[in-house]
């Protein structure tokens, strides 16, 4: 008899993300959407979803049975969900018509984990007729707990390409699943315990330092007697806040109907190159300065640096992990972002790549596995990560099979996270920000924007403004969806 492939086990981020669907927080997902020139290919679109559902996206959550163990994932074992729309979109509703895709609700612990929708779109009155197919757009949207960015492009990539899918291992069964959750836990608990040693360790040698008369004598202003300062951005524990991070003004009376605003724009991507040449950056830092500038348009920092959080994925060739991507933070002086100096974010971004590689020093303040191993009742209960002032996210030109995936011809691809349902309350407790994806496919490049700052950025109307503005500022013509 041959042994089934190892568990494949939830990860501390697919863990978060998953709970989020279990009402603590508004649920994550991930949207792509493409904007074709012609109307919608129904054979192709059903290809595409059933190979996506013999791949790695089509997921579900198989709950341990021992406490302290990690849930595994298994084959979602469900049909793939194909909404082909018959009727059309006006061409001016193509961003309410995604928006609306990317609310449709889905459950990955019961294998609802992606969904593709798709509608033709009609042409403006006196622009070839009221009703005139000049177009069409398809949505495919997926549980953050499932795939982040780099897994969803993979998955698409394969599908697209009928290259070999990523399979999903089948669950254990009886006493078999029973004993890999038994050695599970016990890996748990010994690198929580693993932890506490560490910490200890840590806290004892803290203390031999302190009491070293000769080093008390030689510890200069500035080094560890004085607080460690927060990260750009968050307010430190018990005092003032940090700049821009003030204390806002009470929630408005129609807050229960406050939406996140969302934007997708489409530049030429020619145009992008060219203006980010002319400020001695690439299309790359162009993105980071122009979300940063974004930021300080909204009013928050006002003169003071922007930080900004860059997505890095560190996923390897047929890796089947859902979430593997790692964060690097850069923050951007206000001279520079006034100046549009893309040479100095361009050098402190690529530092900032290079650091995420290299092991943080000293010990976590808590161990992720501890986390993981709590109920949702008491994770429900931890202080929520504080939302990045800007998440900027550059998808660059993806694959061929990412941006062809739909059918053709392709005028345009758009990659966007979104919090589905958030409140402002809960964005505010968070700290508020932005949230961009930048997508390029062939003469296009697409900037998507999700505002998660009810105060600074009210509605859809105001973050058009602002992105038309600052594209202005650039030179860069922008056509709205």
């Amino acid at each position: 008899m041959t042994d089934p492939p190892p568990a494949l086990r939830l990860q501390f981020a697919d863990d978060m993300f998953l709970r989020r669907h279990d009402g603590g927080a508004s649920p994550a997902v991930n949207q792509v959407l493409w904007r074709l020139d012609g109307p919608f290919d129904a054979d192709r679109l059903r290809d595409l979803a059933e190979r996506l559902a013999a791949g790695s996206l089509h997921r579900r959550v198989v709950r341990a049975r021992v406490p302290g163990a990690r849930h595994r994932w298994a084959p979602a074992g469900t049909l793939p969900v194909l909404d082909l729309q018959t009727a059309p979109v006006p061409e001016g509703g193509v961003g309410v018509w995604a928006q609306a895709q990317a609310d449709v609700s889905l459950d990955p612990a019961r294998g609802l984990s992606w969904r593709i929708s798709a509608a033709d779109i009609a042409g403006r009155p006196g622009a070839g007729g009221a009703g005139t197919v000049v177009g069409s757009v398809v949505s495919l949207t997926c549980a953050h707990a499932v795939a982040d960015g780099a897994a969803l492009i993979d998955a698409v990539v394969r599908a697209a390409t009928h290259a070999e899918p990523i399979v999903v291992p089948a669950p254990e069964r009886g006493r078999r699943a029973l004993l890999a959750d038994a050695a599970d836990a016990a890996a748990q608990a010994a690198a929580v315990a693993r932890w506490a040693r560490d910490k200890a360790r840590a806290k004892a040698q803290a203390a031999a330092q302190e009491a070293a008369p000769q080093i008390e004598a030689a510890a200069a202003p500035g080094t560890r007697h004085e607080p460690v300062p927060p990260p750009p951005g968050e307010p430190a524990p018990g005092g003032p806040p940090a700049p821009g991070t003030e204390a806002l003004a009470p929630a408005p009376a129609d807050d229960a109907g406050w939406r996140v605003p969302v934007l997708h724009v489409e530049l030429p991507a020619d145009q992008v190159t060219q203006a980010a040449a002319a400020h001695g950056g690439t299309p790359n830092t162009w993105f980071v300065a122009f979300l940063a500038r974004l930021v300080h348009a909204t009013g928050r920092f006002p003169g003071e640096p922007v930080p900004v959080a860059l997505p890095v994925s560190t996923r390897g060739a047929d890796d089947p992990r859902a979430n593997s991507t790692k964060i690097a933070r850069v923050t951007i002086p206000a001279d520079v972002l006034a100046h549009r100096d893309l040479g100095w974010v361009r050098a402190a971004a690529k530092e900032a790549y290079t650091a995420v590689g290299q092991a943080e020093p000293g010990v976590a303040p808590v161990p992720l596995e501890l986390v993981q191993m709590l109920p949702d009742t008491l994770v429900s209960r931890l202080p929520q990560p504080p939302v990045a002032a800007a998440l900027a996210s550059n998808l660059g030109r993806p694959p061929e099979g990412y941006t062809q995936a739909a059918g053709g011809p392709v005028r345009a691809v758009a990659t966007l996270s979104h919090y589905q349902g958030a409140s402002a309350a809960e964005l505010r407790a968070a700290g508020g920000g932005l949230v961009a994806f930048c997508t390029t496919a062939g003469r296009t490049t697409t900037l998507s924007v999700a505002a998660l700052d009810p105060d600074r950025v009210t509605d859809a109307d105001a973050l058009r403004r602002l992105v038309l503005a600052e594209a202005e500022a650039w030179k860069l013509p922008a056509a709205p969806w």
